[in-house]
C-alpha cells in the first residue's frame, strides 16, 4: 500500500475501484493547494457535521496564524464517487473524513498516509474508548501497530417515533420486530398521507435491511470457517423479505424507492412518516424543525427473532498520501482530533464521543439520547459487523447493494436472487484477499 495516489492513472483507478468513477475530475472539488501554509480539509458527512468541523478548522486558523485551513464539504449522497474522482484527478486534499467502509478501499489505492510516525508521539494516543479502538481495527484504520485514521465520532442507531402519532393510537415503542411491523401498519393511513416508516430505498438502504437480516439470522458473520459467503442463507433472506414487504405492502411512501438520508429524515419531521432508525444527530435536526418531546421520542431497536442488533460504527479523519505538506497537515489533524475538540464536535452534532474523557459526560446519556448509549453499552446485543478489511467494501456499500435492492423493490428479482448476487460479489472479494494475504482474515466481535 505504498503507491502514491498521485501516480495512479485513470485506467488503474477504474480497475481498483470496480469502475465506480463517474467522470473526470470535478470542477470545484480539486482540493490541493499551491500555498505551502494552506492545509486543505475535505469533509463528506452530513451538513451539521460538515459545519461543525469547518468551525473547528476556522478556529485552528485563528489560533495558528502561520497555518490556514481551507475547508471543502462534499455532499453526502454522492461523496464516495466524488472522492474517487478527486483521487483520480491527482488533486487530493491534505486531510479527509473517511467512513469505515471506505478505509480499506482508499488504502488499497495508496491514497491514505500511515500516521504512525506522528501518532506514536501524540499525547492522546491512549485517549480512545475500547469501542473506538475495536472499530478502528475492523475498518483497518488500525492494523497491528500502524494507524491510518483518527476517530471523529461513534455512530449508533436507535429508533425514532412520532410520539404524537403513537399517543393518538395508544401505542408504545416496539420491543420486537413483529410489534414494530404492527405499529407500521397502525400508523399508515394513505388518506391522511401518513405512512408507518421512512424507507431508504436508495443510497445506503443496505444499512437498514442488513441489520434486519442479522436479526433473523442471529449472527454477524459474513463467511463461514471455510470462507464461503453466507449472507444469502435462508435466515438472511427472511430478514430481507421482511424489509422488502414494507415497501410492497404500502407501509412506506412509494417514492421512497429513491430516498436517501435527507429524504427519510425530512419525511419524519414533515409529518409524512411515523418512525425510522437513525444516528443521534437526528435528535438535533428534529428540534431544529420545530419538534419537541411531545411530538417525537426515541427507543432502542426492536429485537428480531434471533437477536437485537446494535449498529455502531466510527468515522475517521485521515491524511492523504498525496499531501505535499504532511507536517502542517498533522499539526491540524492532531489538534482537531484531540479529546477537547472531538467532545465539542460530538456535543454540537449530537454524536457519541470516541474518547474516554467524554463517554461519561451526562450530556450523552440522558433523555432522548439515552437509547443510543444503551445500544452502545449493552453487551447482550449482537454487534453488527462488516468485513471492512476488503477493499471492495466501498463499492459494495455505495454501488452494488443499491443497484440490487432497487431491482428487488421493482420486482425484477426476488430477495433470494438479490442476496445470491451480493454473496457472489463478496465471495470473489474474499478469495482475492485470501490469495494475497492468506486465510487468516479478521472475524467479527462476539
Amino acid at each position: 500500500m505504498t503507491q502514491n495516489a498521485n501516480s495512479l492513472t485513470r485506467r488503474e483507478m477504474l480497475k481498483l475501484t470496480g469502475g465506480a468513477l463517474l467522470g473526470t475530475a470535478l470542477p470545484g472539488y480539486g482540493c490541493s493547494s499551491s500555498d505551502k501554509n494552506t492545509v486543505t480539509l475535505m469533509t463528506a458527512m452530513s451538513e451539521p457535521k460538515d459545519r461543525s468541523l469547518k468551525r473547528l478548522a476556522d478556529e485552528f486558523s485563528e489560533m495558528h496564524p502561520t497555518i490556514r485551513v481551507e475547508h471543502t464539504a462534499v455532499p453526502w449522497a454522492q461523496s464516495h464517487s466524488k472522492i474517487l474522482t478527486i483521487f483520480a484527478g491527482g488533486k487530493p486534499p491534505d486531510l479527509l473524513t473517511v467512513s469505515t467502509q471506505w478505509m480499506a478501499e482508499f488504502r488499497a489505492m495508496g491514497a491514505i498516509e500511515d500516521l504512525t510516525p506522528w501518532f506514536q508521539n501524540w499525547a492522546y494516543k491512549e485517549a480512545h474508548t475500547d469501542m473506538a479502538v475495536l472499530r478502528s481495527k475492523i475498518a483497518t484504520a488500525r492494523e497491528e501497530d500502524n494507524v491510518y485514521g483518527l476517530p471523529i465520532e461513534t455512530t449508533v442507531r436507535a429508533m425514532f417515533y412520532r410520539k404524537d402519532w403513537l399517543d393518538e393510537l395508544g401505542l408504545q415503542p416496539a420491543m420486537t420486530r413483529d410489534e414494530w411491523r404492527t405499529i407500521c401498519e397502525r400508523l399508515t393511513d394513505p388518506q391522511k398521507k401518513r405512512y408507518g416508516y421512512s424507507f431508504r430505498g436508495a443510497n445506503r438502504g443496505f444499512l437498514s435491511w442488513w441489520a434486519m437480516s442479522e436479526e433473523f439470522a442471529g449472527t454477524n458473520e459474513w463467511f463461514d470457517e471455510d470462507h464461503r459467503c453466507i449472507i444469502n442463507s435462508p435466515e438472511h433472506v427472511q430478514g430481507l423479505e421482511f424489509w422488502n414487504a414494507l415497501y410492497q405492502d404500502g407501509l412506506v411512501p412509494k417514492d421512497s424507492l429513491n430516498w436517501g438520508y435527507s429524504e427519510l429524515v425530512q419525511a419524519f419531521w414533515a409529518g409524512i412518516t411515523g418512525c425510522f432508525e437513525q444516528d443521534p444527530e437526528v435528535v438535533r435536526t428534529c428540534y431544529e424543525h420545530g419538534m419537541d418531546e411531545t411530538t417525537f421520542t426515541t427507543a432502542i431497536m426492536p429485537a428480531g427473532p434471533k437477536a437485537r442488533v446494535s449498529v455502531a460504527d466510527v468515522w475517521f479523519m485521515s491524511m492523504t498520501s498525496g499531501s505535499p505538506r504532511k507536517e502542517a497537515a498533522w499539526e491540524v489533524l492532531s489538534w482537531l482530533m484531540a479529546p477537547e475538540q472531538v467532545i465539542r464536535h460530538c456535543k454540537e452534532v449530537g454524536m457519541i464521543p470516541p474518547v474516554k474523557q467524554g463517554i461519561n459526560d451526562p450530556a450523552f446519556g440522558q433523555g432522548l439520547y439515552k437509547p443510543f448509549m444503551d445500544m452502545v453499552n449493552d453487551p447482550t446485543m449482537l454487534s453488527s459487523w462488516y468485513p471492512s478489511y476488503l477493499p471492495e467494501m466501498g463499492e459494495f456499500i455505495e454501488v452494488r447493494t443499491t443497484e440490487e435492492q432497487q431491482k428487488m423493490l421493482l420486482k425484477q428479482q426476488s430477495p433470494q436472487e438479490t442476496l445470491d448476487k451480493l454473496a457472489d460479489f463478496m465471495a470473489a472479494a474474499q478469495k482475492k484477499y485470501i490469495d494475497k494475504n492468506g486465510p487468516d482474515t479478521p472475524r467479527p466481535p462476539k
